[in-house]
């Protein structure tokens, strides 16, 4: 149940930052590449299906699995850890992405 609620809690964010931190003029290319890299992501979990189809094979997917996940968090922070001045606009009650005087 905890790990719905992880994912639904990232679709609501992705979302957000969708709707929210995408001009409109930008719209279908943002999504045209979602979808192009979710369709990669679920070719590529197929082919590791077909290539690792025995039992013996679990630990090594595991592993792989929770290495993705631990991947995609540590880009995910490092794009957070470098805002730009839209996300700034954003966020502007965050005191870490509070527009710096120039």
């Amino acid at each position: 149940a905890l790990s719905r609620l992880g994912h639904m809690s990232y679709d609501v964010v992705g979302t957000q930052i969708i709707q929210t931190g995408v001009p409109a003029s930008k719209a279908n290319l943002i999504g045209g590449m979602e979808v192009s890299i979710a369709s990669l992501a679920e070719l590529v979990m197929l082919a590791m299906a077909i290539i690792a189809n025995d039992v013996s094979h679990f630990g090594f997917l595991a592993i792989l699995s929770v290495s993705s996940v631990a991947g995609a968090a540590w880009m995910f922070c490092r794009w957070l850890g470098n805002p730009t001045d839209e996300q700034r606009e954003l966020f502007i009650f965050d005191p870490h992405f509070q527009l710096q005087a120039t």
